[in-house]
């Protein structure tokens, strides 16, 4: 600046040598006027070095020439835009801006001022900030919550620093209206203040807080449910509030926000470095998963089978990926259906070229039986990560596999370096967790004190002197440190032995700990545990052994099995010796003891099974056990429900052999009744064969009634199911059944307050209600209380499945007052001929016929009873859909001989050969099949001489009721009558009635088939 006046040149050259930033004057052309120290440091040349100089050759040096080539560009024009470079190595390095300006004239001549400040600390935070904002976009860029970070600027101060797409999208904000905001401006002053007291709490909070809330966002409002989580520095500070908020509004979202939504989410899927796949899994009919099937999945995944991403989807993930099955991919994904928990795995995925292959796995659950897979190979990061393990394990050997406690530590910052596996274990930190802490945090000891001790070690030597550290239960452990320094990479540190003092005072709590876990965990559960010492006595139990044994604790304790009159017994009833009780023989013999099926008598005298098991306790180094432990559980329930099975089986079986031999039955009574029928109109009023004649007679009456009996038990009648309003039934038999009852007995009836309608054969409920007085009658013999009632109620079957919902009944009930049943004989009551009574003064069938009547009736039967108590027995009938029906009255009427053919139809040889004589004596031709499809070769050839059929229901083949409905169709005007005593099928006589059918059972009189043989004529056809 020769042209400028030296006052003037001085005054310059103070002011901008007093400035901090680097100050640099030029001419248009470039040429340097003067320059502070601050540039001549940047420049590297002293400022007077550098006056006249050009600044473009100056600054060639500077940042790789980047100041040079900017300098060039731009001086010029005497402005430009800011340029940003960075000065020195890593450690040291500084940024600078540049900017430059036209400064006008200095004694008429033209200047440049190119500035340039040094904006290291701001372009660290910017730098630091773009990090945080990569790392935040790496973190959220797969989920789907709504995810915002919120960065503390002091107490109250919140602002916000980034936000997921997620939140975006779902508020309708855009990230320059909240990214940098403020709560204030962004959300109104309720929210704002809402939301600044949620932040408080967070703070305050040890643990995450979630809450949920309803905000404003754009012009929607939102429900959402939101966790928040503090996120501290290295120095525990707090810096910054994470939020995860997750849409909860409930609101159907519309067709074209789902696209958008699927939109959105394959562009995450694509962008992000992982192979991604959605999944949903498909359902046998039993629940069962078959297969995956993809519903989504992105290029890299595509790519990685060198097909199509159009292609896969809708396939089955395993014959896609098929090498993924030896991954555990499918357990994977059934794992995370199961829990509902997202699963995340790093494991070895070998290809055929590529054996040494990692994966890192991520599956979480999406909603509708769907898995989402994102994979990421980590194959180079884990050889690094192997590689340098195996560097450090020849290096670090004798310090990890030492079993003493060994810890690194800073000579000068008591920062531990590193600790072995035996510090590890000790200490009970992570390895990791160690690294961050000082050894000042295990022993109560000041830092200044710390340097004062250390610092006289010198490099080989130690010290040795009793400390006391905190472990991280918070316990304080008495040890005894060796201190000494070493040098390690030119670095002198501490070498800390720690040797444990309290050896035993650690057994005695570890074993206290022990204790009480295991009284935790026994007390906890749900089987009954009791624990015997040597002598077998009970030292030890928990509730459920209480509960199930019903004694009290004060009972149980040092009880023996071989110190009371053991009332245990096996399965098949014999005693079950003390001395072989399971607790025992574990404890005698060493030996864990299988399972075992005992019967016990309860404190409170009731009888339970009990699944027993025991296991012997053997303390280390010890050979013989010091006690035993006993796990039971009560499996009475279990044992009733199986019992009541094999009694329905068995009474099952048994009435398929009543009901078949009832059916053989019927049909010789059958012949009988006819062939005596025809006896005693071939006799006269005084043939001394007439008395023998009526008693067969008698004799087959009394036959025919144990046969309907058999039937009822078998559940093979015929019955002709009608509404029977159960008050006016029970008050139309009353007189009768007072008649019958001896006068030292009471009978009481109580009817429900409206009509009880029940949907069963009337004539066969008659013959039930009498079994039952019969039965109350006779348990009552010095006299008593007989009690009929009836009700409408809502049940469900005892034998009905768990997910059958109620239904109504009709329920008849007869109670007495007599000597009651045991367990025992109440298992039997439904037995055939079974009864408690003298030989020969019981009804046999009565009871069995009852329960016959009522299963096939579709209903069941409830005994209430115990010795001395009396009996009630329940009769559950289904309540009728529709109102009372009445059965059509028979014709009395026996129609007259005439010239009809009648076609007669049984597989029976015998009735075949009755029933055409009873109707050849009524005055019918007969013609006879042995089996329905004769019939109906019969009718192809001679419909139109046949005038009725009689047809037997039961025959093998083609059944009667399969007959008369061909016949129906196909010979409409030819009209049937149905003949049986016995019914395979449960529902043929409510068939028979829906067709109006006129029906005889079997065994039958002439005068009986005769008025059903009219009747069947006079129907309308």
């Amino acid at each position: 600046m020769s042209s400028v006046p030296s006052d003037t040149t001085a005054l310059f050259r103070a002011a901008i040598t007093a400035l901090d930033d680097a100050l640099i004057v030029t001419d248009p052309a470039g040429r340097i006027l003067e320059a502070n120290g601050a540039a001549a440091m940047l420049l590297a040349s002293p400022a007077d070095a550098l006056r006249g100089q050009q600044l473009a050759d100056c600054a060639r040096g500077v940042a790789g020439g980047v100041l040079a080539e900017w300098v060039a560009a731009h001086l010029a024009a005497g402005t430009s835009q800011r340029v940003e470079f960075a000065v020195g190595a890593a450690d040291a390095e500084r940024v600078w801006e540049a900017q430059i300006r036209d400064a006008g004239t200095v004694e008429a001549q033209p200047v440049r001022v190119v500035h340039l400040r040094d904006v290291t600390e701001q372009a660290h935070r910017l730098r630091a900030a773009a990090e945080r904002e990569g790392q935040w976009r790496l973190l959220t860029q797969n989920i789907h919550d709504m995810a915002f970070l919120l960065r503390i600027e002091g107490a109250g101060q919140f602002r916000c620093e980034a936000v997921n797409s997620t939140y975006l999208s779902a508020t309708g904000l855009r990230a320059e209206q909240i990214i940098g905001k403020v709560p204030q401006e962004v959300f109104s002053a309720e929210e704002s203040a809402q939301m600044l007291s949620r932040c408080a709490q967070a703070l305050a909070a040890p643990e995450p807080i979630a809450y949920r809330e309803e905000v404003t966002a754009g012009a929607s409002r939102l429900v959402l449910e939101t966790r928040l989580t503090v996120i501290r520095g290295q120095d525990g500070g707090a810096t910054h509030l994470l939020g995860h908020a997750r849409n909860v509004t409930g609101e159907e979202v519309a067709s074209d926000a789902l696209r958008e939504s699927a939109t959105r989410l394959r562009d995450v899927m694509e962008a992000g470095l992982d192979a991604f796949v959605i999944v949903r899994a498909h359902r046998t009919n039993d629940g069962t998963i078959d297969r995956f099937d993809i519903l989504e999945v992105n290029e890299r995944a595509a790519r990685m089978v060198d097909r199509s991403r159009e292609s896969l989807l809708g396939l089955s993930l395993l014959d896609v990926f098929a090498s993924s099955r030896g991954w555990n991919l499918w357990e994977q994904c059934c794992a995370v259906l199961i829990t509902g928990a997202p699963l995340e795995t790093t494991q070895l995925a070998p290809l055929p070229g590529q054996p040494l292959r990692w994966l890192q796995r991520q599956l979480v659950p999406v909603h509708g039986d769907a898995v989402a897979i994102s994979s990421r190979d980590i194959t180079p990061r884990q050889l690094e990560r192997m590689a340098l393990e195996e560097s450090e394990a020849r290096h670090r050997q004798l310090f990890e596999n030492n079993g003493a406690i060994q810890l690194l530590a800073d000579i000068d910052t008591a920062q531990i370096v590193d600790v072995n596996p035996a510090a590890v274990a000790f200490y009970g930190w992570p390895r990791e967790t160690m690294r961050a802490m000082y050894v000042t945090d295990l022993e109560a000891i000041a830092p200044d004190h710390w340097r004062d001790t250390t610092s006289a070690i010198a490099t080989g030597t130690g010290l040795r002197a009793p400390r006391e550290h905190r472990i991280a239960n918070g316990e304080l452990r008495q040890v005894e440190s060796f201190i000494g320094v070493v040098a390690i990479a030119q670095r002198r540190v501490l070498h800390i032995i720690i040797q444990d003092t309290t050896d035993r005072v650690r057994a005695e709590r570890q074993l206290r700990e022990s204790e009480a876990r295991f009284r935790a965990v026994i007390a906890g559960m749900q089987e009954g545990v009791v624990l015997h010492d040597d002598t077998g006595a009970i030292w030890s139990f928990n509730p459920s052994a209480e509960r199930i044994l019903g004694l009290s604790g004060a009972q149980l304790l040092g009880l023996k099995p071989i110190d009371r009159e053991w009332q245990a017994v096996h399965e098949d009833g014999s005693p079950w010796p003390p001395e072989s009780h399971p607790a025992m023989i574990a404890l005698r013999t060493g030996r864990s003891q299988p399972r075992a099926l005992m019967g016990v008598q309860r404190g409170d005298g009731t009888f339970a099974w009990l699944n027993v098991t025991a296991d012997p306790l053997i303390r280390a180094g010890e050979q013989r056990p010091h006690a035993s432990v006993a796990v039971f559980t009560d499996v009475t329930d279990a044992r009733s429900s199986e019992e009541r099975l094999r009694q329905a089986q068995k009474l099952e079986a048994v009435g398929q052999l009543a009901g078949g031999i009832g059916h053989d039955f019927n049909n010789l009574l059958t012949v009988l009744r006819g062939s005596t029928g025809f006896l005693r109109d071939g006799i006269g009023p005084t043939s001394p064969y007439r008395e023998d004649l009526e008693a067969i007679e008698r004799a087959t009456d009394r036959a025919e009634e144990l046969t309907r009996r058999l039937l009822a038990f078998g559940r093979r009648q015929m019955l002709r199911s009608e509404v029977v309003e159960l008050n006016s039934l029970l008050r139309d038999q009353l007189p009768v059944i007072r008649d019958e009852v001896p006068l030292a007995i009471t009978v009481r009836v109580e009817p429900a307050a409206g009509a009880v309608h029940a949907a069963v054969d009337r004539t066969r409920l008659l013959d039930a209600l009498r079994a039952l007085v019969d039965n109350a009658i006779a348990s009552m013999p010095a006299g008593g209380t007989l009690v009929l009632a009836t009700a409408d109620v809502v049940t469900r079957s005892p034998n009905a499945d768990d997910g059958t919902v109620a239904r109504p009944y009709a329920r008849l009930s007869v109670s007495d007052t007599g000597t009651g049943m045991s367990e025992e004989i109440k298992a039997r009551l439904f037995e055939p001929f079974f009864s408690t009574h003298e030989f020969g003064l019981n009804k046999g069938m009565g009871l069995a016929s009852v329960h016959g009547l009522v299963h096939q009736s579709r209903g069941f039967i409830e005994c209430d009873s115990s010795p001395g108590a009396g009996t009630t027995l329940k009769l559950y009938f289904p309540a009728p859909g529709a109102g009372p029906t009445r059965a059509t009255p028979a014709a009395s009427a026996v129609i007259a001989p005439n010239a009809q053919s009648v076609l007669l139809v049984d597989d029976d040889p015998l009735l075949i050969d009755i029933g055409r004589r009873v109707l050849e004596k009524l005055g019918h031709a007969v013609v006879t099949a042995t089996s329905a499809q004769r019939a109906l070769d019969i009718l192809a050839l001679h419909a139109a001489q046949v005038s009725m059929i009689v047809t037997d229901l039961t025959m093998p083949g083609m059944s009667g009721l399969e007959l008369i409905e061909i016949v129906t169709a196909e010979y409409p005007v030819i009209p049937i009558v149905a003949v049986s005593g016995y019914s395979v099928n449960p529902d043929a006589r409510r068939e028979i009635d829906a067709r109006n059918l006129p029906f005889v059972s079997k065994p039958f009189t002439s005068a009986q088939l005769a008025a059903a043989m009219q009747r069947a004529i006079e129907q309308p056809r």
